[in-house]
């Protein structure tokens, strides 16, 4: 796979890319759904509620670009909120908003350990999980993440000869394909 992203060092190669489980845009669905179904108010009590039309249109306008925009923002941030592995790094970006973004990269010299769980029912239905990438510094929790054993294994065939061996500065032992 051939990628580049902003940040990138030289000789610096994508090994895979990944992002959250397409669950984490609910909250906004919902909101949504709620504000939509809301301004369908006037028109479902009209006998109680005395608009004029105008007003009736305006509300439900209203509502729909208003939970037009809520959804939108819950996918922006799901879509652009995403997990680069390299053969030196793990990138986190988490897109908060439509202005406002986070990125910590973990060097894989520096992780000591990963693990990873699936709890509850809707994540062993749906196969996503958490994993948790362990360092000296603290831990990097990538919550709802989708095939998150296959993804695991994944990220262990990277990081594991790194951690095993303890790589020199910024993992650039693991540069070969």
């Amino acid at each position: 796979m051939t990628m580049d992203f902003s940040g990138q060092q030289p000789g610096e190669k994508v090994r895979f890319v990944f992002r959250r489980h397409p669950s984490v845009m609910t909250r906004q669905l919902v909101m949504a759904t709620i504000i939509f179904s809301l301004s369908l108010t006037p028109y479902g009590l009209m006998d109680i509620i005395q608009l004029p039309d105008i007003a009736r249109l305006i509300i439900l306008a209203l509502g729909l670009l208003a939970s037009a925009l809520i959804a939108f923002q819950g996918w922006i941030r799901w879509y652009y909120s995403i997990y680069i592995v390299t053969n030196r790094r793990i990138r986190q970006q988490i897109q908060h908003s439509l202005f406002r973004k986070k990125v910590i990269d973990i060097y894989l010299n520096k992780i000591e350990n990963i693990s990873y769980n699936i709890s509850g029912i809707t994540g062993s239905m749906s196969g996503y999980g958490n994993i948790i990438v362990h360092t000296s510094a603290g831990n990097l929790v990538m919550t709802r993440i989708p095939n998150c054993e296959q993804t695991y294994n994944r990220l262990l065939m990277i990081a594991e000869p790194i951690i095993n061996v303890g790589a020199g500065q910024n993992g650039l032992e693991n540069d070969k394909e």
